[in-house]
């Protein structure tokens, strides 16, 4: 196994891992959040040479609550009616994430010259996540290694 030092090691990893794989560790709940920022951050640095810093830090910051919130939500699952305003919160975060994850792919496979989707079509397969596992992370493999 390699060894992860930075953002950079740990979204190449969780990206270059098989869909079975993804799936698996899809069952701990948190993983969907880190799957869609890595796709984010290495298909938006193959594209662009430079970093939108503000992007990085705001979907950083949406992935990071909606990790905390469903532990959060796992550790103490007593009094419902308080996570209410959280939980609208984190349902932004998630469609924030799944937007930029799917404009990031499309976009990535237009400036390729790949066949695609579109935005909405990858959208809606986030939705889904398994069809979405089996389905972009064959081409998330080869477009990482390429």
């Amino acid at each position: 196994m390699q060894r992860i030092k930075n953002i950079n090691d740990l979204t190449r990893w969780f990206l270059e891992l098989k869909p079975l794989n993804i799936f698996l560790l899809s069952l701990l709940g948190f993983t969907f959040s880190i799957w869609m920022f890595s796709i984010i951050y290495q298909l938006d640095k193959k594209v662009y040479m430079h970093s939108n810093k503000l992007k990085l830090y705001l979907l950083s910051i949406s992935a990071i609550y909606l990790i905390t919130f469903q532990l959060y939500v796992v550790l103490t699952f007593t009094h419902f009616q308080s996570f209410i305003p959280f939980n609208f919160l984190a349902i932004l975060c998630g469609f924030t994430l799944m937007i930029y994850t799917a404009k990031s792919y499309v976009n990535f496979e237009n400036k390729k010259g790949y066949p695609t989707h579109g935005v909405f079509e990858v959208f809606w397969m986030l939705g889904f996540y398994l069809i979405c596992v089996w389905s972009l992370q064959r081409n998330l493999n080869k477009y990482i290694n390429d």
